[in-house]
């Protein structure tokens, strides 16, 4: 699977450029495109341009294949078809053709979405007066970026403000002579706002609710039911039940995820499997723990960085959605040093509850650990709490320099589960 993290604007990876290796050039990621081989224009062009457009590489722009595209990337005669697959690859695409199509399109629309989940409710439009459900969302205005308008139409709709993700799935539908593109971002509400709803809205009685996302599915499912009855009902049910089944449909109601994030040798592992415990003990619910450790080859010689960590976190993750899936929660255990691996956790694990523990304790304390353990790099318990992230916004914070493992696990039961 690609890292898209390492993509540039004209779809290559810098990583293993000799350049890059040998410090001749700092890779057009890490430089914004200001790069020794384009010293000539100040800035790679590409890059300048999927800047302007925010997009991340060429082949997500709307325009794309533009008329422009074979001089600016000149050097590569296949690049709409790499593009195109780098695309697909990025965007999960799904195409849904209705019975009416005419078997080609002349007219065409774009629609952003929002998937806004807490705690396993998912929220959504809802008309009073016809009793129809849909994912907030609407279309894209001329010169709109995708992502804010998945923020502006899911505001207008339902009064909340939310922290959109990239697009994280496309279906376009086919319909008579028109294609229907409608482009979907997972969200987390950040604040909240007034609604401004159209007439039209106003006339359904269109108001937001939150409904258990198992119960929408179920609701959605039931498409075909509307097949001679209401054509435009099942349609758009038949859409938003694709979206949901391919995005949420292995989702286990009520798991959810517990990350302890902390600094190398502050206790995690040991506050872990009492809280694994205690749970069991309280709940008999099953909590199996995921330890960053275990994606981890450490040498206590080598220093552990960012990029270590980055490199296996979506296989730590990847191994607790098959746990989740399986009817269990999770207990992770992890050493999260930047922005890019905490996004990549939260987008990956997006349908389940998360609730965040900082794990901390004295400098002095973690230093001691370290020498006692003795299976670490002198100083990385030092470093990594110097680099943890995030720095705060937790759902609870434990000392474990203070407190004992079973008076913090007792603690993240009363005020965490």
């Amino acid at each position: 699977m690609t890292d898209f993290s390492t993509i540039t604007a004209c779809g290559e990876c810098c990583v293993a450029c000799p350049k890059k290796l040998d410090g001749r050039c700092p890779s057009c990621i890490e430089a914004d495109g200001h790069v020794p081989e384009w010293a000539e224009s100040g800035r790679c062009k590409v890059h300048a341009c999927t800047r302007n457009h925010h997009v991340q590489f060429c082949g997500m722009c709307a325009e794309f294949p533009c008329a422009e595209l074979p001089s600016l990337i000149s050097w590569n005669p296949d690049i709409v078809e790499q593009m195109t697959a780098l695309r697909n690859e990025y965007r999960r695409i799904v195409e849904i053709v209705g019975d009416n199509y005419y078997g080609k399109w002349d007219k065409t629309r774009t629609a952003c979405r929002g998937i806004i989940l807490r705690d396993n409710r998912l929220l959504l439009s809802y008309e009073t007066r016809t009793g129809q459900w849909m994912l907030p969302g609407g279309g894209l205005e001329t010169g709109e970026d995708e992502r804010e308008c998945c923020i502006r139409e899911v505001a207008e709709e339902t009064g909340f403000l939310i922290r959109p993700t990239e697009c994280v799935l496309e279906i376009d539908e086919y319909y008579e002579d028109f294609k229907w593109v409608n482009r979907y971002f997972f969200g987390e509400v950040t604040d909240e706002t007034a609604i401004h709803l159209t007439e039209r809205e106003k006339e359904v009685g269109m108001e937001p609710r939150w409904l258990p996302l198992d119960e929408i599915i179920r609701i959605f499912s039931e498409h075909a039911s509307y097949a001679d009855s209401n054509e435009m009902r099942r349609g758009m049910y038949l859409r938003e039940y694709t979206a949901l089944s391919k995005l949420c449909g292995g989702v286990s109601s009520g798991k959810q995820v517990i990350l302890l994030n902390g600094p190398s040798s502050s206790g995690k592992s040991t506050l872990a499997k009492e809280l694994q415990k205690l749970i069991r003990e309280q709940t008999s619910e099953d909590y199996q723990m995921v330890s960053i450790d275990d994606f981890m080859k450490t040498d206590p010689m080598e220093t552990i960085y960012e990029e270590d960590v980055y490199a296996v976190s979506g296989d730590l993750c990847q191994h607790a959605l098959e746990i989740l899936g399986a009817g269990s929660g999770v207990i992770i255990d992890h050493v999260i040093t930047s922005e890019r691996i905490f996004r990549q956790l939260k987008e990956m694990l997006y349908a389940y509850p998360l609730r965040t523990v900082h794990v901390t304790c004295p400098t002095e304390v973690l230093i001691e650990r370290e020498k006692a353990r003795g299976d670490r790099c002198s100083g990385s318990a030092e470093a990594s709490a110097e680099y943890l992230y995030p720095r705060d916004g937790y759902d609870l914070t434990v000392d474990t320099g203070t407190e004992s493992p079973r008076a913090n696990a007792l603690s993240l039961l009363k005020n965490v589960l």
